[in-house]
């Protein structure tokens, strides 16, 4: 089994560049959509509907009106959103049964270059142990490998995120002998054993930055915590199926391709 790492989502997902059917893919935001998510599912949250964009999520919202619309531009709730993207925030709620819609700047599309890949998890530091043993699972139930996606900021390598890819590489060999790393998990690896704690790493980095410009460095305090919680999201590329909403969606039954370009993050558990 190969582990490679993407320390950005700016590749083309075909087989030309990176074919993600080729694996089993860990999405990383750590500040903080993969964090958000995470901590939502845990929370009780049935499923979080992910968009490319605002109009997109304001277009879902019409079709999923019970559904929180959530996420954030600039770190900020855009105007008309119910909730942003603070993880700190969810932990609080309750979100039993609850749907969501989620757009962010950076996280949400790092999953929409995941779509054609057998499957594709959230991962983040609140979830990492529980995370990696669903990464491999999958990819030894299928015989694929392993490609960790950072988010990033921008385009850009984010820290927070390549500092948690090295992390989950050294989670998932310590778990697994027969692992072969790419020259990228290497470096990552090797990068992360340096840190003295995930809070300090997490400070160092832009996302970081960002996140206290916007008023909201309060969410380090739940972004650096391992392994709150042992639930992981999927993400499904058909979610009319088992989709307990499905009914309650207006229009579903008399237009059942209204979810062809929908995708959907679940729970996962082993």
């Amino acid at each position: 089994m190969i582990i490679d790492i993407a320390v950005t989502n700016d590749f083309t997902a075909n087989p030309k560049h990176v074919d993600v059917s080729k694996y089993v893919c860990g999405v990383i935001d750590i500040i903080r959509a993969t964090t958000t998510i995470s901590v939502v599912l845990a929370k009780g949250a049935s499923e979080v509907v992910i968009a490319k964009n605002k109009s997109q999520a304001f277009s879902l919202k019409k079709i999923f009106k019970d559904y929180l619309l959530c996420g954030e531009e600039g770190g900020l709730p855009p105007k008309g959103f119910d909730f942003g993207n603070s993880p700190l925030e969810y932990s609080r709620m309750d979100l039993e049964g609850k749907g969501m819609i989620l757009k962010t700047t950076n996280g949400t599309k790092s999953f929409f270059k995941t779509i054609n890949s057998k499957s594709s998890f959230a991962l983040s530091f609140v979830n990492m142990s529980y995370t990696c043993d669903a990464i491999i699972h999958e990819a030894e139930k299928n015989g694929l490998d392993i490609l960790l996606i950072c988010s990033g900021e921008k385009v850009k390598i984010a820290y927070d995120d390549t500092y948690a890819a090295g992390f989950a590489v050294n989670i998932l060999k310590q778990k697994r002998d027969r692992i072969t790393l790419s020259d990228s998990a290497l470096i990552l690896l090797n990068n992360a054993k340096t840190e003295s704690s995930i809070r300090e790493a997490l400070k160092r980095s832009v996302s970081y930055r960002s996140m206290q410009k916007a008023g909201l460095g309060e969410d380090l305090e739940i972004c650096c915590l391992p392994d709150l919680y042992e639930i992981t999201g999927r993400l499904y590329t058909n979610i009319r199926k088992n989709t307990q909403n499905f009914k309650k969606v207006s229009n579903a039954s008399e237009n059942p391709n209204i979810f062809s370009n929908i995708f959907a993050i679940r729970p996962y558990q082993l």
